[in-house]
This record gives C-alpha cells, sequence and structure tokens, in this order.
C-alpha cells in the first residue's frame, strides 16, 4: 500500500471508536471480566480515555460493570447482537445434522433455542420426532426461561453476575403443578444444572411434556444456545432423565465444538 493510501486511511481513523472496539474484543477474550487497571495495561491506553470509553459503552448497555469486583464484561445486549447475526448463517447450519442425529438415536423432537434478554427465548430450529405423535411448534417460538430446559441450561452456564441480573428481572409465572416459582430453589437447581451439565423440564411449562436439554458454548465458553429434545413423559419417565441428559450433552458438545470451542 502506498503512503497516500496510509496517509488516506488514517484521516479516517477515529481513535476512541477504535479503542472501544479493542475493548470489546479484549473482554470477549476475557469472558469473567477485566477491571479498568487491566484493561489499560493490556491496551496500553490512558485511564482517561479508557474512563470515558467504557464508562459510554456501560451507558448504552454494551458493558456491564460488577461493583463489588469491579470486573467489567460484556453486557448481555452485546452477546445478543452477535448472536443474531450469527443465528441465521452459522448456529442453525452447524448443528441440524447433529440434531438431526440426536433424533435418530432417541427417536424425539429436537429443539435448538437462544435466550432473548430477561424473559425469554426463541426457538431457532426443530427436527420432529419419529413418533406418530410427536410435538411440533414453529421456528421463533418464545419460551419461558424459567419452565424451561432452553432457558435453564443456559442461565446455570452464564456468568453468575449476568444470570443473577436475568433472575431479578424474571416473574416465575406458575404454569403448572410442577413450575418452580420461587427465585431460591431456582437459583439452586441452576446449580444443580451446572454440576450434572444437563438440565431437565419436568412438566413445568406444559402438563405431561418432559424435556431434556443441555447448552451450546461458543468459542468462548459462553453458553449462546441450547439443544433439547422434548416427549410425551410416557416416553422420557423421571428414571431416564440422567441417561438421555448425557446422551443430550453429548450432541449438545459436537455443536459447540462446531462453534470453537475446546472442552477443557
Amino acid at each position: 500500500m502506498s503512503k497516500e493510501s496510509n496517509d488516506v486511511k488514517s484521516n479516517y481513523n477515529v481513535p476512541n471508536l477504535e479503542r472501544g472496539l479493542l475493548i470489546i474484543e479484549l473482554l470477549a477474550n476475557h469472558t469473567q471480566g477485566l477491571t479498568l487497571a487491566e484493561i489499560i495495561e493490556a491496551l496500553d491506553i490512558s485511564k482517561t480515555s479508557a474512563f470515558r470509553i467504557i464508562n459510554t459503552l456501560i451507558f448504552k448497555n454494551y458493558l456491564q460493570k460488577n461493583e463489588t469486583t469491579k470486573k467489567i464484561t460484556l453486557s448481555r445486549k452485546m452477546v445478543t447482537l452477535g448472536i443474531s447475526s450469527m443465528n441465521e448463517q452459522s448456529i442453525v447450519e452447524l448443528s441440524i445434522d447433529v440434531m438431526r442425529a440426536l433424533r435418530d438415536e432417541l427417536k424425539e423432537s429436537v429443539m435448538l433455542g437462544v435466550i432473548l434478554g430477561s424473559k425469554k427465548g426463541t426457538i431457532l430450529e426443530q427436527v420432529a420426532s419419529s413418533y406418530p405423535v410427536k410435538l411440533f411448534v414453529e421456528r421463533g417460538t418464545q419460551f419461558n426461561l424459567h419452565s424451561s430446559v432452553g432457558g435453564k441450561s443456559i442461565l446455570a452456564f452464564l456468568p453468575h453476575e449476568e444470570s443473577d441480573n436475568i433472575i431479578k428481572q424474571m416473574t416465575l409465572t406458575k404454569y403448572t403443578k410442577n413450575t418452580i416459582t420461587s427465585k431460591v430453589v431456582f437459583r439452586e437447581l441452576l446449580k444443580e444444572i451446572k454440576e450434572q451439565g444437563y438440565a431437565f423440564d419436568n412438566g413445568e411449562d406444559i402438563q405431561g411434556i418432559h424435556c431434556i436439554g443441555a447448552p451450546v458454548f461458543n468459542e468462548y465458553g459462553y453458553p449462546v444456545a441450547s439443544l433439547w429434545i422434548t416427549a410425551p413423559h410416557g416416553r422420557l419417565p423421571h428414571e431416564e432423565f440422567h441417561e438421555k441428559g448425557k446422551i443430550v450433552s453429548k450432541y449438545a458438545l459436537e455443536i459447540s465444538a462446531k462453534l470453537g470451542y475446546v472442552a477443557s
């Protein structure tokens, strides 16, 4: 490239915008967050510039700050923007063969979904059960976070502050006799889900319908989606939950690997 081209390019640079993008890229690689001092050290920018840029991004809800630890992380808004841009292009495309393989092994309907904000999630794709009686939902159908495996399996693996902020805003509406309506109980359940790697819907959203789901991670280990099976309780009884949970988790990790995730 000629000197003239370099000069033209530099004339159009916006230094603070460049610094803001560098901060976002840095935080995308540090999902547990960094302090202001750590960001300044990593990027070698002035404290004044970093402070102003970060506070602007926090004000616009692209970053969030834990006032206890002083750690700064990407917000759900920022992550959701990334997910929305990649949904149609990659997540479904990379998942569909795995979803069909899971359906072929367990014979049940398979769903892929993401969460949107603090109240709902949406179904990106489904592969119908090979049984005559099956649950069918349209792509784009929304689901409740507290009563679905789609919501629970993602929330369980989000950074603690992020999941806690979402739970604080949630209304745990009762849909069946099994719906969890206590936030204390719900938080304890998320801990169990994180330990075992998969979640259950014990007829909590629709009476008589059971689901088993597991998170899908991106290259940074962030839960960007959930994979799950759904069936009438007679075909998916409680005693098979753990056995089939491990199978669903295995397939979810296959999708994660396609997104660049490397299991530790």
